[in-house]
């Protein structure tokens, strides 16, 4: 897939860097040209952006769903006749981001643990994140869990306090800043689970179908519009001559007026 491909009203995230310092933008794709892709002008502190080094693209398109990242060869913002923009380029095809890794959320909510079917010594927990394919614990410090172990959990989300169960099993240790944690898989996915995280989802990324499409021109179709923008963009990307300052003015002048009188010298010299 080519990065023209991308849909009108795709979500569009720019990870990029200003003096030093990392920057995330969000914009929103119009549509692809020959040239790239056409999204909204960012700015920067109210000063349209200039992107001076290849960034880190995240675009969820509209018209598949499917996560596509990668590194743009160039963001350049670009003028038409419809207003300021910025392309984006890449020379690359654009794959969909893993596809078999469960999208994760975090969560950070505390809760109660079981290990091994032992009710009566339960644990205090905190739930760092989930997916559909896992979760991870925070322990505290005198909780032992070992790969294999059987996990079962409890907590409360949401405004209405709903109480979520879960039977998992650890498959590894590991640690978040100062604190023990444990992976566990899901043994066990519940239509409470599917409904938690269908939730959490569309909280993250609104449905796809109200993002509006931009139409810059109602009057002609899309497939104008492109054939406009793609003039001026051919036209905005040319190099301009640069203006010479007066100095430059003088000493060119200066070197016309000695070659004419070396001219006229010749020519008395030829009489």
């Amino acid at each position: 897939m080519n990065v023209s491909e991308i849909a009108n009203g795709s979500e569009v995230k720019i990870h990029a860097s200003v003096a030093g310092h990392g920057i995330v933008l969000m914009t929103e794709a119009i549509f692809g040209c020959s040239a790239g892709l056409l999204v909204q002008p960012m700015e920067y502190f109210g000063k349209y952006m200039r992107f001076l080094e290849p960034a880190k693209i995240q675009i969820r398109n509209k018209r598949d769903g499917r996560v596509y990242k990668f590194v743009s060869s160039t963001v350049t913002p670009v003028r038409t006749r419809y207003g300021n923009f910025h392309l984006i380029r890449s020379q690359s095809d654009l794959e969909p981001d893993n596809l078999r890794r469960a999208e994760r959320f975090f969560i950070d909510k505390l809760g109660i643990m079981s290990i091994n079917g032992n009710t009566i010594d339960l644990k205090n927990c905190t739930v760092h994140d989930i997916s559909m394919r896992g979760i991870s614990l925070l322990l505290d410090k005198d909780t032992v869990c070992n790969e294999g172990d059987r996990i079962d959990v409890r907590f409360r989300y949401g405004s209405s306090l709903h109480n979520y169960e879960l039977s998992t099993v650890v498959v590894r240790n590991f640690n978040v800043g100062k604190k023990k944690a444990i992976g566990c898989s899901i043994s066990e996915i519940n239509v409470d689970l599917i409904g938690f995280l269908t939730s959490m989802k569309n909280e993250k990324h609104p449905d796809l179908d109200r993002i509006p499409e931009t139409n810059l021109n109602p009057e002609i179709t899309e497939k104008e519009q492109i054939k406009e923008v793609e003039e001026d963009i051919a036209k905005s990307l040319l190099p301009e001559t640069p203006e010479k300052s007066s100095r430059q003015l003088k000493r060119e002048m200066r070197e016309s007026e000695q070659a004419r009188q070396i001219e006229n010298l010749l020519d008395l010299r030829n009489i």
